[in-house]
């Protein structure tokens, strides 16, 4: 047991982290620092949502502990110049069909949930964090996240 606390350890301290949630697809990640890097649509990322102190969704998950002491992790789906719509459980970004975007409306405890009303054009310093499952707790929910909020770029290894 001590050898294996020691490895996570190791791989935590080296820049290595694992992802407990089903929203992405890769199980191990090594993540760096993103505050001089160039962020681009389908990067993951890891975001701190301590920082958004403006949104009623982020709160609200709060709240309901949806969102505790983990980092988020996600894909950027859209970037600054980007049009993104919702509609008809797909998403649109630049009017082009990106696949299946369903909004739910109640989470698993049955309190409501709401979408983030789009159109939306991203301005400068705004992103649009996506996720896989259907459940996922994403941009559709809580909306764009500026770029000061976005610490690490996540690299999948596994």
């Amino acid at each position: 047991m001590c050898v294996i606390a020691l490895l996570f350890t190791y791989l935590y301290m080296h820049g290595y982290r694992i992802n407990l949630s089903s929203s992405l697809p890769y199980w191990i990640f090594k993540v760096h620092d993103a505050s001089d890097k160039l962020i681009s649509r389908g990067d993951f990322v890891i975001i701190d949502y301590s920082l958004i102190t403006d949104n009623h969704a982020i709160k609200a998950a709060i709240d309901r502990k949806y969102l505790g002491q983990r980092p988020m992790g996600k894909q950027i789906g859209a970037v600054p110049g980007d049009l993104v719509v919702l509609r008809d459980s797909r998403i649109y970004i630049n009017e082009e069909d990106k696949g299946c975007m369903k909004i739910l409306s109640e989470d698993s405890l049955g309190n409501p949930l709401y979408p983030f009303p789009t159109p939306v054009t991203l301005q400068y310093g705004q992103y649009w964090l996506i996720s896989n499952p259907e459940r996922g707790f994403d941009s559709r929910y809580f909306g764009f996240v500026h770029r000061s909020c976005i610490v690490y770029l996540a690299y999948p290894v596994l």
